[in-house]
């Protein structure tokens, strides 16, 4: 007897509307003024169109195949990707300083999009192992090394927002077992990067050093917290050390900008302080102009988004009416600040109601993660969730000007063929891994 497919619907429904979202925002975001509504292929919502035809078809395959094809495959989907990784160091096309694409004809293929695919499925395949835990210093190490070398590669290509991402498995660890110091640790470096860029590096040591000098000495009979204190002291100098370096020396241009201006920061003033002994190391701005962005348009993107967003104020202007986008004045708008276009164009109430259709679908899949039967299922939707959480939190975060701008995608909105048709792959797996459980418990019925 045939079995049904029992998918959630809930989530399907929620997908559709989002998409079909997408379409209409990118529409407004690339068409003219007087221009009447109609399909054209040669531009970017005709092209999106185009890639949500194909991701219905992909989406059909994936609920037709077998739910033990998916782990059955998955260190081969994640080998694969990684020589596609590797072989774009050497061949790929640089597009605004990043190499992360293939080109094929008038279309273009960012491996690193499917390379979250295909992490989250070797990831879940391992822990999802006979008798594996994450516990132990093999399995921590090979847990790590599935997702560092993705991260890295994508790092080495330039495309340091969709390296990021890979961060966001960490969250996937702590479901598993991984330890709560762990997150204690990270908010500790985050502080302390923020410090170190608006403090000067050496009143932090000090300060530190102040703060490990009092608590030895209350603590001067336990050798262990003695020993515990100078640890992180010395650590976390290393630390400060290492970020001044980084900043002043590594980063380029455009992306100290964009933490300056993230911080709120005045960038003239920023530099000054630096050439007068504000850093240990010696800062020197670029004398080359910076090929993406001159100094002078480093906040436009973020001050133009937040105009376009207020342009809207409580019901927005109307479905392509919005005037911020009609005049091209937000950068990128149909990518990574397609969230500029439903403010404008819907206002508060508007943008509340998406945001609220947004955080229902990754809630509906961290719940449906949570009541999977095996670690494989849970593993898988865990990642989705916490993927799909991770472009949501940064790409709106970008929007409103409440986080640093690197350029990732919002799922299911942004224009882009890449990202539309792995976030699609990656939502319907799991769903369909989850059908399967439904079947699993019908059968026992």
């Amino acid at each position: 007897m045939e079995e049904k497919l029992h998918i959630d619907w809930l989530s399907v429904i929620l997908y559709i509307l989002i998409v079909l979202f997408g379409a209409i925002n990118i529409y407004s975001a690339n068409s003219g003024v007087e221009e009447v509504l109609k399909l054209d292929f040669s531009k970017e919502y005709g092209k999106q169109v185009l890639f949500i035809g194909i991701s219905a078809i992909i989406v059909f395959l994936i609920l037709l195949t077998d739910y033990k094809f998916f782990n059955f495959s998955a260190y081969g989907i994640y080998i694969v990707v990684i020589a596609l990784l590797l072989i774009l160091l050497a061949t790929g096309s640089f597009n605004k300083g990043a190499q992360a694409w293939f080109k094929i004809g008038s279309f273009k293929l960012q491996p690193s999009e499917f390379a979250k695919y295909a992490t989250a499925l070797a990831l879940s395949k391992y822990l999802g192992g006979f008798d594996i835990k994450f516990e132990g210093r093999r399995n921590i190490l090979i847990t790590f090394g599935i997702i560092l070398i993705p991260m890295l590669l994508t790092l080495l290509q330039n495309d340091t927002g969709s390296a990021l991402v890979f961060g966001c498995f960490i969250l996937v660890l702590f479901r598993e077992g991984l330890s709560g110091w762990w997150l204690i640790l990270g908010v500790y470096m985050v502080t302390v990067f923020v410090l170190t860029i608006l403090l000067p590096s050496i009143q932090i040591i000090i300060a530190l050093l102040l703060v490990c000098g009092v608590f030895v000495y209350f603590n001067r009979l336990r050798k262990q917290l003695v020993i515990l204190a100078l640890t992180v002291f010395l650590a976390s100098t290393f630390y400060i050390l290492s970020l001044d370096f980084v900043f002043a020396k590594i980063m380029k241009p455009h992306q100290q900008q964009r933490i300056l201006v993230t911080l709120n920061q005045d960038v003239d003033e920023y530099y000054a302080k630096k050439s007068k002994g504000f850093s240990i190391f010696k800062f020197e701005k670029s004398k080359e102009k910076d090929k993406s962005e001159s100094k002078r348009d480093y906040s436009y993107n973020v001050r133009q988004s937040k105009i376009s967003i207020g342009a809207g104020r409580w019901v927005g202007n109307g479905f392509n009416n919005g005037t911020q986008t009609k005049a091209k004045l937000v950068p990128e708008q149909h990518t990574d600040f397609i969230f500029c276009t439903v403010g404008e164009e819907y206002g508060f109430l508007g943008s509340t109601l998406f945001l609220i259709i947004y955080l229902l679908l990754i809630g509906r899949v961290y719940y449906l993660a949570e009541r999977q039967k095996n670690v494989f299922s849970r593993v898988f939707g865990y990642s989705t969730a916490s993927i799909l959480f991770f472009h949501f939190f940064v790409n709106i975060g970008m929007a409103l000007g409440i986080l640093p701008v690197i350029g990732i995608p919002l799922p299911f909105m942004s224009y882009g063929g890449s990202s539309l048709i792995s976030f699609s792959m990656l939502l319907f797996t799991f769903l369909k891994l989850d059908a399967n459980r439904i079947n699993e418990i019908s059968r026992l019925n």
